[in-house]
């Protein structure tokens, strides 16, 4: 099997994946908003959970002491932390309104000028995957590993592999049902594990 063809592909897709150079798909933003006037839901990066949101009753003062230095993150951009990105603190904004992150943070959207380029939904799997890990391991700056860090500097000098947009697009939406089906089971979970809780102190007698 060649290297620029994957093993598994949709019917009709023979062309090879050609090599881009991240620096020419995304360009890095700096959209720093105090999150106390913006009005904006303070969000945070997790390798188990890409974006999550902060519980509500967080302490919006603790954070930090200068607020307005945080960083508005539009529906499609993407968000990584540095000093974690080796290991998968990646992700991208895919609610349909505007979320404040941290200023420490890195956010990047897709060039204008690569329209119809790259599917959001493939590109949120792919900067996830083993593949995508293994490169921003070769280029991490630190002399110590679990300090090494991936500035968007770097990160926009990385090349990889990428199909056409059609079949980006068909990749994209096979796993995005699969994160839905994933979130439905969770979801199942929480709720079977509170009934369970439930009937334990209801059906358990304790001393």
């Amino acid at each position: 099997m060649a290297d620029n063809v994957p093993k598994i592909r949709f019917p009709g897709f023979t062309e090879p994946w050609e090599q881009r150079k991240l620096g020419n798909l995304f360009f890095q933003t700096n959209e720093t908003v105090n999150p106390k006037t913006s009005n904006l839901s303070l969000w945070s990066l997790t390798v188990e959970s890409g974006l999550t949101p902060k519980p509500e009753r967080y302490d919006r003062s603790a954070i930090t002491k200068k607020e307005d230095q945080y960083k508005m993150v539009h529906p499609g951009e993407i968000v990584f932390n540095p000093m974690n990105m080796t290991i998968g603190a990646i992700g991208m904004n895919k609610n349909s309104f505007p979320i404040a992150v941290s200023g420490y943070y890195i956010t990047m959207k897709e060039s204008s000028s690569n329209n119809k380029t790259i599917d959001p939904c493939f590109f949120s799997e792919w900067m996830c995957s083993p593949n995508a890990l293994k490169l921003y391991k070769n280029v991490a700056t630190g002399s110590l590993i679990e300090k090494q860090r991936v500035q968007f500097s770097t990160f926009s000098k990385i090349r990889a592999m990428f199909p056409k947009y059609e079949e980006q697009k068909k990749i994209g939406q096979v796993f995005d049902a699969l994160d839905d089906l994933i979130t439905l089971h969770q979801r199942k979970s929480v709720t079977i594990k509170k009934l369970k809780s439930g009937l334990l102190r209801k059906m358990i007698l304790t001393v």
